[in-house]
């Protein structure tokens, strides 16, 4: 819904990552995207205490300062310092007054900017394959197929594509093991796929276990003994994903029909009833 309102708006959330060094410890990433560490929580719980009161319920912020690797003055686009996580005592679902937020739009731009961008910079595993295909028609569908990423990340508590040192190569052929071949010019585009894929688009012998399509994945989901979806529901979340995965920008779901797909009017948003989140009239 989130998504929904910014694009009603114009607004592109995009994506860049940005890398600076902590003092002494190690390298840390800045990521802007729909990323799950860019999804909030706000808590009414904590509006009433002063910063004083704070502090003294959740101790002082943790800070290590940054600074570039090649030794030249911070630019503004960089902190000064990193802030710790906090932990606040509860886990996210036993919160009872959650108000959701999605932030940093460092990268986000108007769908009316005369000049598109080329490519965003995206963490691997989040990024969509017209960024890699269709360099210069990256628009409101990249948004989605992000979208698409985290929700599944959340839900299933992994990463849909996965990468051991987010190379981007292995990132596309998990998309073919999840979501089948990419449309033949890409496919003929994609120098690597040798790699992984017979001509045919077959698995090589060698990599064929990696094979896991999106309906298997969704089984593995369960975070206990039994899987997180009844077989109906299941079948709803796979058909809401595979919308939004659509290969092709042009044929991907929109922010609207996402909003009111059959998951999300029968199980996505009667959840959010239950801890009292505003729903808009139109999808109540």
């Amino acid at each position: 819904m989130g998504v929904r309102e910014i694009h009603q708006r114009g607004v592109i959330h995009g994506g860049k990552v940005k890398f600076c060094q902590v003092t002494g410890t190690f390298v840390t990433k800045f990521i802007e995207d729909l990323h799950p560490r860019n999804i909030l929580f706000l808590l009414s719980s904590l509006d009433s205490l002063s910063v004083d009161e704070l502090y003294q319920r959740y101790s002082l912020p943790q800070e290590a300062k940054i600074h570039r690797e090649d030794g030249a003055p911070l630019g503004p686009e960089a902190p000064p310092c990193s802030v710790m996580p906090v932990w606040l005592g509860i886990h996210a679902d036993e919160v009872s007054d959650p108000r959701i937020c999605i932030s940093d739009f460092g990268e986000a731009w108007l769908n009316t900017d005369p000049s598109p961008k080329e490519e965003l910079h995206t963490p691997p595993i989040y990024l969509p394959p017209e960024n890699t295909f269709a360099k210069g028609s990256i628009g409101f569908p990249a948004d989605i197929w992000t979208l698409a990423c985290t929700i599944h990340e959340i839900m299933g508590e992994r990463p849909l594509f996965e990468s051991y040192f987010g190379v981007r190569d292995d990132v596309i052929s998990e998309m073919i093991s999840t979501l089948g071949l990419l449309p033949s010019d890409w496919w003929q585009m994609w120098k690597a796929r040798e790699e992984f894929f017979l001509e045919d688009g077959t698995w090589r012998p060698e990599r064929a276990s990696r094979s896991m399509p999106l309906s298997e994945r969704i089984q593995h989901m369960g975070r206990q003994d039994e899987p997180d979806f009844s077989p109906e529901e299941a079948e709803s979340y796979e058909r809401m994903l595979r919308a939004m995965f659509e290969f092709k920008p042009e044929k991907r779901a929109t922010a609207e029909e996402v909003a009111k797909s059959d998951w999300m009017m029968r199980w996505g948003i009667p959840s959010l009833r239950t801890y009292d989140i505003q729903i808009p009239c139109d999808l109540s």
